[in-house]
Formats: structure tokens, sequence, C-alpha cells
């Protein structure tokens, strides 16, 4: 798997891929109840495992829908970077002025 998911987050600092792979219940919970303060997002524990984005795994529910992750497979690349047309409009919600997401793409400042 790569370390990076299709947008550049890092999968291997991400805090629900690293409480998955290692079964924390403790961390699972702290990101769920981060998601309900920071976002009023309500994601039931069961939808937070994610074994990474390409994996043929687990993935965060939301995840399983990103567009910009379901882009990535039909074009059949690892990560955004390798597309012409990027960066895109379905990124403009992480693709930010220095965005960690876009230096791990090797596009950032």
């Amino acid at each position: 798997m790569s370390r990076y998911s299709p947008c550049g987050i890092d999968c291997h600092d991400c805090e629900a891929y690293i409480a998955s792979q290692a079964n924390d219940l403790e961390v699972l919970a702290k990101h769920q109840k981060n998601l309900k303060e920071q976002f009023g997002k309500d994601v039931p524990i069961e939808e937070l495992y994610c074994d990474g984005c390409l994996a043929n795994g687990r993935k965060i529910g939301f995840c399983t829908v990103c567009q910009i992750r379901l882009c990535c497979i039909e074009k059949g690349y690892q990560n955004c970077a390798a597309c012409a047309d990027f960066p895109c409009p379905k990124g403009s919600f992480i693709w930010k002025e220095g965005s960690e997401s876009l230096a791990n793409l090797g596009t950032g400042d």
C-alpha cells in the first residue's frame, strides 16, 4: 500500500489508520469524539476503521465515496499527482495554500 492516499494525506500519520492497525478502540473513540466536536459528524465507531484508501480492506465510511479516491481508481493512478488535471476542483477542500497534502504530492510550498 502507498503511504499516501490519492489526495496526499499521509496514511501513516492518520489517527484512524494507526488505531485501526493496532485495533485501539480508545483512540478510535477519541477520533469519533473529535469528528463530532469539530465537524458535527456522528460517525459510528465501526465506520472509523481504515486500512488505507487504496488497500483492499476497511475504509472510513465517508472515504468509500470520496470523489478524489474514486477518480484515481478509475484512472488507474496511485495519487492525483499523476493526473494532468491536478489540482482539480474535486480536491479544492483539501488542497489549500500551504496544504500538507499538496506538499506530500510534490506540489506544495
